[in-house]
């Protein structure tokens, strides 16, 4: 008897967590991104060393849809980029389960801004942002990331080149409206 108390109070709160620890919210809307400032016809991608040092060549990537939408495809543990296009088009499969991949993206002059939800562990999913500086139309300078709740910033700086790719994915999601 005991333990189905230990269930149904772990059922509530498993059905509650996100009332009571909701996601953050973005800071700003989603908006059609009309612009020619960067392309939307492939990827972005950069190589990073930041993340793990056991992983000497690893290569990042994102989407930039004109709807306004963005997706963080992550990691790969290598800089072959038709190693990491094979690998991208697996993972089509489970984007649209993971909130913590998607996110929103806004330019201002020559100014980039993209919101998106990190993972979390215990509570509602927090919003990091990240902005950069549009070098030309295939290439982002990302100059910091910020803490939106905590409002701390972290200053970067590392460069996403684009690279032209299809098919991308579909940027409808049941996570941004």
């Amino acid at each position: 008897m005991k333990n189905m108390g230990y269930i149904l109070l772990f059922s509530i709160l498993l059905n509650g967590c996100d009332r009571l620890f909701p996601d953050e919210k973005f800071t700003f809307q989603r908006t059609d991104y009309t612009g020619n400032e960067l392309r939307t016809d492939g990827y972005y991608y950069e190589y990073s060393t930041s993340y793990d040092s056991n992983v000497p060549n690893r290569t990042i990537c994102f989407f930039l849809f004109r709807n306004g939408v963005c997706v963080s495809m992550g990691g790969y543990e290598t800089i072959d980029l038709k190693t990491v296009e094979r690998e991208m088009l697996e993972r089509y499969k489970w984007l649209y389960r993971s909130k913590s991949v998607w996110g929103i993206f806004v330019i201002n002059g020559n100014t980039y801004e993209e919101e998106g939800w990190s993972t979390s562990v215990g509570g509602g999913l927090p919003v990091y942002k990240c902005v950069g500086i549009i070098e030309n139309d295939t290439t982002i300078r990302i100059t910091k990331h910020i803490n939106v709740k905590e409002k701390k910033e972290f200053p970067q700086d590392y460069r996403c080149h684009f690279r032209q790719f299809s098919p991308k994915p579909d940027s409808t999601n049941n996570f941004i409206k």
